[in-house]
């Protein structure tokens, strides 16, 4: 038993968080670059207010760019947990992240969903 009552974890799941933050962080490098067009008014206009109803492209690219960081942040949380409490993520975050990218995936095939899906496998592993 570890720190936290949890069981130790091993294997390729103790790495899950460090790959759902590394998706996270490819997502924001590509939307970058995807984006550049659409991110650069957002900046230049002074952020407050940028992204009105009618700007689908600006607020396609400012969500994209948040999908990167939220990942991010799962992925942190995720491997806090791991490494830090010593104990698994609760189920939820491997089922919610399996419908999420299993939805996107039948959605939009060309895209990046496919990514989180073993990710999401490797959460709800025992």
């Amino acid at each position: 038993m570890k720190k936290g009552g949890g069981t130790m974890i091993s294997g390729i799941k103790r790495h899950v968080g460090i790959m759902l933050m590394l998706t996270g962080l490819l997502h924001v490098i590509f939307g970058l670059f995807a984006y550049t067009g659409q991110l650069q008014p957002i900046v230049t206009e002074g952020l407050w207010s940028t992204v009105a109803d009618d700007q689908w492209d600006r607020g396609t690219a400012f969500w994209y760019m948040m999908f990167g960081f939220l990942l991010m942040l799962l992925g942190y949380m995720v491997d806090w947990l791991i490494k830090k409490k010593g104990i698994a993520p609760p189920a939820i975050f491997g089922w919610i992240l399996l419908v999420i990218c299993l939805f996107g995936a039948i959605v939009m095939p060309a895209s990046g969903f496919w990514l989180g899906l073993p990710q999401a496998w490797l959460l709800l592993r025992k």
